[in-house]
């Protein structure tokens, strides 16, 4: 596919582009949009046809997944990643955001505390909040440009009786780790000794690159999977985050039907025949559109990364090894987390997430969203350098 095919997103109210929304969060429709996570390059032409059959077929009544949606998913994780979903673990929710909100409503109360690994999704932070959980952080450590955990850490956070879930983002936004089995291991052995569930989020699992490998952290041990939550959803992977809903798989029996009840009280299991229609096309049938798209991607990283070091040294890249955000280190240009929002969005012109969404731990960063045609990138590193350089002429 042509992935330099520059496609104006303007045509509907896509929340990354919308110009009310550009206004609102950084004070102008004059910004180049690398923010919300979505890709801006055309979804896989197998999902497209789908489509169109089905809106073909003229009825859109009442539907359920079929067999050949289920088939499609399982095969898929057990072709890339080496991971045999039993199909009875699989509960259906409309996104993994809300997955992650009714688990901890079901396995926390008001005032217990949720662990989380920060720089890490905002939303975490909300899901948390809003559900009147109180928020417990695992900061992540940096080591000569790579993040890893605190283990020490999490053994004392976990080891708080009122500590009852730790949500890992696997891989991990926005720094783009790809934890290895090992890490994974480690941190649910902490979590299983203290009696502290853990809730995968794992919606970027499919973009991982080079030699990396994403593990599902329910398929690493029988033990782990007894008291984890993965969190899935084709959204991130073949770019229909408006249209798909999510997966949690829950090995666990009693907890699955804990999950289950709530979801048929709150008739959270609505078939959706367009949602089924494209995901079945693209577990089925996306292979070889994924994997350029991975190669597209390691190629808008290469091309970052060398722009930064030949132009823009002020800039690190935190090399991903996994997900289309990459998360830039700014601390060079010595601006405070507020003076570095106003300068990407007022002197830079570029909508990118400010570090310190994610925690005063992202202070100094920014996270940048690469899916999208190399011309994109270009003109926002062209704005980038500009603005830098601007500036430390005015500095001098």
């Amino acid at each position: 596919m042509d992935f330099d095919q520059v496609i104006d997103r303007n045509e509907y109210p896509t929340l990354k582009w919308n110009k009310s929304i550009l206004i609102e969060h950084f004070g102008s429709e004059d910004v180049l949009p690398l923010w919300v996570a979505d890709m801006d390059l055309r979804a896989a032409p197998v999902v497209i046809e789908a489509l169109l059959r089905r809106v073909k077929h003229g009825i859109f009544g009442y539907e359920t997944k079929s067999d050949g949606y289920f088939e499609a998913l399982i095969n898929w994780y057990t072709k890339r990643h080496q991971w045999a979903i039993d199909r009875t673990h699989i509960e259906h929710c409309p996104s993994v955001l809300n997955a992650i909100a009714v688990l901890i409503n079901q396995h926390s109360e008001e005032g217990d505390g949720i662990i989380i690994q920060p720089p890490v999704f905002f939303e975490f932070r909300l899901a948390i909040r809003n559900n009147g959980r109180r928020i417990v952080k695992n900061p992540l450590l940096l080591d000569n440009g790579k993040y890893r955990m605190d283990f020490a850490d999490l053994e004392e956070k976990a080891a708080d009786p009122k500590s009852k879930m730790l949500i890992i983002c696997n891989p991990h936004n926005p720094t783009g780790r790809v934890w290895t089995e090992a890490e994974l291991t480690r941190a649910g052995e902490i979590c299983r000794r203290h009696n502290v569930l853990i809730i995968s989020d794992e919606i970027h699992g499919d973009i991982v690159y080079g030699t990396h490998r994403y593990t599902p952290f329910v398929s690493i041990s029988d033990e782990l999977a007894q008291v984890s939550f993965a969190c899935l959803s084709p959204a991130k992977t073949f770019n229909i985050a408006g249209m798909t809903d999510a997966m949690a798989i829950i090995p666990n029996e009693e907890y699955r039907q804990r999950f289950h009840d709530f979801a048929d009280r709150l008739w959270m299991d609505k078939t959706n025949v367009f949602t089924s229609a494209a995901a079945e096309a693209a577990y089925s049938k996306g292979s070889e559109w994924l994997d350029d798209v991975l190669v597209y991607l390691q190629s808008n990283i290469d091309f970052l990364g060398s722009y930064l070091r030949e132009s823009l040294p002020q800039v690190k890249l935190v090399e991903p090894e996994g997900t289309y955000l990459v998360w830039l280190d700014f601390r060079a240009l010595g601006l405070d987390a507020k003076e570095l929002e106003r300068f990407l969005a007022q002197k830079a012109r570029l909508a990118l997430n400010p570090g310190y969404w994610f925690g005063r731990e992202g202070a100094g960063y920014a996270r940048m969203n690469i899916a999208c045609p190399r011309s994109t990138l270009r003109e926002a590193m062209s704005r980038l350098a500009k603005a830098i350089h601007e500036y430390q002429r005015g500095a001098a």
